[in-house]
Protein backbone atom coordinates (compact mmCIF):
# COMPACT_ATOMS: atom_id res chain seq x y z
CA UNK A 1 0.00 0.00 0.00
CA UNK A 2 1.23 3.45 -0.85
CA UNK A 3 1.09 5.44 2.37
CA UNK A 4 1.88 8.78 0.70
CA UNK A 5 -1.82 9.50 0.06
CA UNK A 6 -2.65 8.92 3.72
CA UNK A 7 0.18 11.26 4.73
CA UNK A 8 -1.23 13.89 2.35
CA UNK A 9 -4.70 13.68 3.92
CA UNK A 10 -3.58 13.44 7.55
CA UNK A 11 -0.63 15.47 8.80
CA UNK A 12 -0.72 13.42 12.02
CA UNK A 13 0.61 10.29 10.29
CA UNK A 14 4.18 9.17 9.69
CA UNK A 15 5.69 5.95 8.44
CA UNK A 16 8.43 4.06 10.19
CA UNK A 17 9.82 0.70 9.15
CA UNK A 18 6.83 -1.60 8.67
CA UNK A 19 4.05 0.48 10.24
CA UNK A 20 2.09 3.69 10.06
CA UNK A 21 2.32 5.77 13.22
CA UNK A 22 -0.87 7.69 13.97
CA UNK A 23 -0.51 10.61 16.37
CA UNK A 24 -4.14 11.82 16.42
CA UNK A 25 -7.46 11.39 14.56
CA UNK A 26 -7.01 7.62 14.86
CA UNK A 27 -10.64 6.71 14.13
CA UNK A 28 -10.67 8.87 11.00
CA UNK A 29 -7.39 7.36 9.76
CA UNK A 30 -8.46 3.75 10.32
CA UNK A 31 -11.89 4.45 8.79
CA UNK A 32 -10.25 5.83 5.63
CA UNK A 33 -7.90 2.85 5.42
CA UNK A 34 -10.72 0.36 5.93
CA UNK A 35 -13.12 1.88 3.43
CA UNK A 36 -10.85 3.39 0.76
CA UNK A 37 -8.03 0.86 0.77
CA UNK A 38 -10.15 -2.22 1.51
CA UNK A 39 -8.46 -3.34 4.75
CA UNK A 40 -11.55 -5.24 5.76
CA UNK A 41 -10.08 -7.48 8.48
CA UNK A 42 -8.54 -6.70 11.85
CA UNK A 43 -6.24 -9.63 12.63
CA UNK A 44 -5.24 -8.46 16.10
CA UNK A 45 -4.48 -5.59 18.41
CA UNK A 46 -1.21 -5.88 20.32
CA UNK A 47 -0.31 -3.81 23.38
CA UNK A 48 3.31 -3.10 24.32
CA UNK A 49 4.35 -1.43 27.57
CA UNK A 50 7.42 0.66 26.74
CA UNK A 51 7.62 1.85 30.39
CA UNK A 52 7.05 5.50 29.45
CA UNK A 53 3.99 4.75 27.29
CA UNK A 54 1.71 2.00 26.02
CA UNK A 55 1.77 1.38 22.28
CA UNK A 56 -1.13 -0.30 20.50
CA UNK A 57 -0.42 -1.98 17.18
CA UNK A 58 -3.38 -2.76 14.93
CA UNK A 59 -2.63 -5.49 12.39
CA UNK A 60 -5.02 -4.99 9.46
CA UNK A 61 -5.47 -7.21 6.41
CA UNK A 62 -7.00 -6.66 2.99
CA UNK A 63 -8.65 -9.86 1.76
CA UNK A 64 -9.06 -8.29 -1.67
CA UNK A 65 -5.40 -7.30 -2.08
CA UNK A 66 -3.81 -9.98 0.14
CA UNK A 67 -1.90 -7.29 2.01
CA UNK A 68 -1.07 -6.58 5.66
CA UNK A 69 -0.80 -3.18 7.26
CA UNK A 70 0.19 -2.19 10.79
CA UNK A 71 -1.01 0.96 12.50
CA UNK A 72 0.66 2.17 15.68
CA UNK A 73 -0.94 4.38 18.30
CA UNK A 74 0.58 5.66 21.54
CA UNK A 75 -1.96 5.63 24.34
CA UNK A 76 -2.37 8.69 26.54
CA UNK A 77 -4.15 8.67 29.90
CA UNK A 78 -4.71 4.90 29.61
CA UNK A 79 -7.51 5.52 27.09
CA UNK A 80 -7.94 4.82 23.40
CA UNK A 81 -10.87 4.96 21.00
CA UNK A 82 -12.49 1.59 20.36
CA UNK A 83 -12.59 0.23 16.82
CA UNK A 84 -15.17 -2.41 17.78
CA UNK A 85 -17.88 -0.64 15.75
CA UNK A 86 -15.70 -0.97 12.63
CA UNK A 87 -14.27 -4.42 13.31
CA UNK A 88 -16.24 -6.96 15.36
CA UNK A 89 -13.06 -8.87 16.13
CA UNK A 90 -11.74 -5.89 18.12
CA UNK A 91 -14.10 -6.61 21.04
CA UNK A 92 -12.09 -9.58 22.34
CA UNK A 93 -8.69 -7.92 21.87
CA UNK A 94 -9.85 -4.75 23.59
CA UNK A 95 -11.18 -6.78 26.54
CA UNK A 96 -7.87 -8.60 26.88
CA UNK A 97 -5.84 -5.39 26.70
CA UNK A 98 -8.16 -3.75 29.23
CA UNK A 99 -7.69 -6.65 31.64
CA UNK A 100 -3.94 -7.09 31.29
CA UNK A 101 -2.78 -3.52 30.56
CA UNK A 102 -5.57 -1.33 31.97
CA UNK A 103 -6.34 0.53 28.74
CA UNK A 104 -9.95 1.72 28.61
CA UNK A 105 -11.38 1.67 25.10
CA UNK A 106 -13.87 4.51 24.67
CA UNK A 107 -16.98 3.17 22.93
CA UNK A 108 -16.58 -0.48 23.94
CA UNK A 109 -19.30 -1.16 26.51
CA UNK A 110 -18.22 -4.78 27.02
CA UNK A 111 -14.93 -4.11 28.85
CA UNK A 112 -14.44 -6.45 31.79
CA UNK A 113 -11.84 -8.75 33.27
CA UNK A 114 -11.21 -11.81 31.09
CA UNK A 115 -8.39 -13.65 32.82
CA UNK A 116 -7.79 -11.97 36.15
CA UNK A 117 -10.17 -12.19 39.13
CA UNK A 118 -12.49 -9.20 39.57
CA UNK A 119 -10.75 -8.23 42.82
CA UNK A 120 -7.26 -8.25 41.25
CA UNK A 121 -5.36 -5.02 41.89
CA UNK A 122 -3.63 -3.56 38.84
CA UNK A 123 -2.88 -5.02 35.43
CA UNK A 124 -0.27 -7.80 35.30
CA UNK A 125 1.37 -7.03 31.94
CA UNK A 126 2.24 -3.48 32.93
CA UNK A 127 5.90 -2.95 33.68
CA UNK A 128 5.13 -1.08 36.89
CA UNK A 129 5.15 -4.32 38.90
CA UNK A 130 8.25 -5.13 40.92
CA UNK A 131 9.34 -8.67 41.73
CA UNK A 132 8.01 -8.50 45.33
CA UNK A 133 4.86 -6.52 44.59
CA UNK A 134 2.02 -7.51 46.93
CA UNK A 135 -0.43 -7.27 44.02
CA UNK A 136 1.16 -10.39 42.53
CA UNK A 137 0.10 -12.52 45.51
CA UNK A 138 -3.12 -14.45 44.98
CA UNK A 139 -5.94 -13.84 47.39
CA UNK A 140 -7.30 -17.04 48.86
Amino acid sequence: MNTDKIKEIFDCVETKADKIIVKKDFLNVIDLIKNNYKFDMLKEIIAIDNKDCIELIYNLYSTENDEDLKLSLTVSNNEADSVSKMYDSAVADEKEIYDLFGIKFIGNDELKRLYMPENWQGHPLRKDYSENDKRLEWNE
